[in-house]
């Protein structure tokens, strides 16, 4: 009789785009430009759920995620809760649907300014 094997998936509230493979950071990067250009909110949603599920991380509360935008740091790859109460909103993204975010770490750190 043969074995079952479980494989665990990460269950953790946030990730960094280079701990995955190559192959899967570039399919998150598709369902957040997904997100990013969709027209309708069922289109983002579902979008913003493929992109969680393909980063490991489980889908915050609101329904969203974002990687760290932080334009003080260029080493920050940081998936996170886009609506954590620590994160911050910085500066203009018109004619998207995502808005540049910095994660919590970077907020702590340096915090941006909307001119920035």
């Amino acid at each position: 009789m043969g074995h079952a094997v479980m494989t665990h998936t990460q269950n953790q509230p946030t990730t960094h785009l280079a701990n995955l493979s190559t192959t899967t950071q570039n399919t998150f990067t598709q369902f957040m430009e997904q997100a990013d250009n969709a027209g309708t909110n069922d289109e983002y949603r579902t979008a913003m759920t493929c992109a969680a599920l393909t980063a490991g991380i489980p889908l915050p509360t609101g329904g969203e995620i974002a990687l760290c935008a932080c334009p003080n740091c260029w080493d920050c790859d940081q998936i996170f809760n886009a609506n954590h109460p620590d994160a911050h909103p910085f500066g203009e993204s018109d004619g998207y649907n995502l808005g540049r975010i910095q994660c919590p770490t970077c907020t702590d750190r340096h915090y941006a300014t909307d001119e920035q």
